[in-house]
């Protein structure tokens, strides 16, 4: 298998195979006259445009982590040598057919309500009763699992059922990159900007996906730009803040983060009995008090993953034709893995690094600046920010530094592993390490 062989297979799994077969797959490797250079050829300049602006930068640190000995990676394109090889495969292509593609279970009247969510319910109402004033953008985030989808469909389906003359979009942003590139290799992108700058009212889902996708952020950018300056709503989810995207270019982030962002939290132990209540109804099932406790205190954060339990529950009971006992719950939901405790995660991640670097959990935890400390006092802070997945608020107050400083270590750390080749395979080995704990 030679080198690019074994770089596509690594990229494989962090693309859609739609991606991978129409970019990926079809590009090969070329003459390698130096060893440092990783030549590859692009079998169009539709594709060698899309590897250079969304891909080759992952390329490299891609070949980094093989321990291949690539500096830099070149694209080029083939040589038409039969007058056809540039050629579009067709002249055009449909975009997602309109009205938007909302699902109309996610309504307001179905989003339960708690301390946890009620800023975040309320932003979202506030826009879908008046879209043309208010917040903008709004950027709502959370970890999975919390509501987000829910609220920036509501949003969609209340709007469009309030004034169904007012064009609504709902997409996720691999969508959006997905038809941009599309775009892109069928000459259609009048008809892309036409699409989304002329959107009364945009909602984009999971928005950290486009971090590190240059070409993907400059079309959000001028896209953002045109919606915004026209004063037509933009409606964000992500799993974390602006600031914490990976790869996130500057103007983005400070445009992102200028409207009103909202940070729904883990629901409460009442606001999960609430839903557990109002899931029940709607299923006709009655749910007995210790059920209800027993099921809220077993699965302590995630919606998605409250719902899906009960879901399991209310088919199991009628599986076999009886009510949900408290033993039936305990039985199927003995399987489940036990709620993650970031706390825990840290402390082992700070004994791990510890360990590693011959030094004590109070040197980590000190306030001296050798290199001796800060660096794997950094390592420490990276890997509870990105493997722990806890946010800059929680590593903060857990290793007692400001969030400011936790931000820096994190970027200190990412650039390193760029070109650290050592540092990259001990946080790997680390974070296996971690899991296999």
């Amino acid at each position: 298998m030679n080198d690019w062989k074994r770089i596509q297979a690594a990229i494989r799994g962090s693309v859609s195979e739609e991606n991978f077969g129409n970019w990926i797959e079809p590009v090969r490797i070329g003459e390698l006259t130096d060893r440092q250079i990783l030549h590859l050829i692009a079998p169009t300049a539709e594709a060698q445009h899309w590897l250079e602006s969304e891909f080759q930068t992952e390329i490299r640190s891609i070949a980094w982590k093989l321990g291949l000995d690539f500096r830099s990676v070149v694209i080029d394109v083939a040589e038409d040598t039969d007058g056809a090889a540039n050629a579009p495969l067709q002249q055009s292509f449909d975009f997602s057919p309109e009205p938007p593609r909302l699902n109309d279970r996610y309504t307001f009247d179905r989003f339960v309500v708690g301390s946890c969510n009620e800023l975040a319910h309320a932003a979202a109402k506030s826009i879908a009763q008046d879209p043309s004033h208010g917040m903008n953008p709004l950027y709502m985030h959370s970890d999975v699992g919390m509501g987000k989808t829910h609220l920036l469909q509501a949003i969609g389906n209340d709007v469009s059922r309030r004034q169904p003359s007012l064009r609504v979009i709902y997409v996720t942003a691999e969508e959006f990159m997905n038809e941009m590139i599309k775009s892109i290799r069928f000459n259609s992108m009048p008809r892309f900007h036409e699409r989304f700058r002329k959107a009364d009212l945009l909602l984009v889902d999971d928005i950290q996906i486009i971090g590190s996708k240059e070409g993907t952020q400059e079309e959000f950018f001028h896209t953002f730009n045109a919606l915004h300056t026209d004063g037509r709503r933009i409606v964000m989810s992500s799993d974390t803040g602006p600031e914490h995207i990976r790869g996130l270019v500057n103007r983005l982030e400070s445009r992102f983060s200028s409207g009103f962002m909202v940070d729904i939290k883990p629901p409460d132990l009442e606001t999960k009995m609430a839903i557990l209540d109002r899931k029940s109804a709607e299923c006709g099932i009655e749910l007995s008090e210790e059920v209800r406790m027993f099921i809220a205190q077993r699965l302590r954060s995630n919606i998605r993953a409250l719902e899906a339990a009960l879901n399991q529950l209310i088919a199991r009971a009628r599986f076999i034709n009886s009510r949900i006992s408290l033993n039936m719950a305990r039985t199927l939901l003995s399987n489940l893995p036990q709620p993650r405790d970031s706390s825990t995660e840290i402390k082992q991640i700070q004994e791990l690094v510890a360990t590693e670097y011959e030094v004590t959990i109070q040197q980590i935890m000190g306030r001296h600046n050798s290199p001796n400390m800060s660096n794997p006092r950094h390592v420490a802070m990276y890997m509870s920010r990105t493997v722990a997945k806890v946010n800059l608020t929680g590593v903060a107050k857990a290793f007692d530094r400001h969030h400011t400083t936790v931000r820096h270590a994190v970027q200190k750390i990412e650039a390193q592993i760029e070109t650290d080749r050592e540092l990259s395979a001990k946080i790997e080995d680390l974070t296996a390490r971690l899991k296999a704990s």
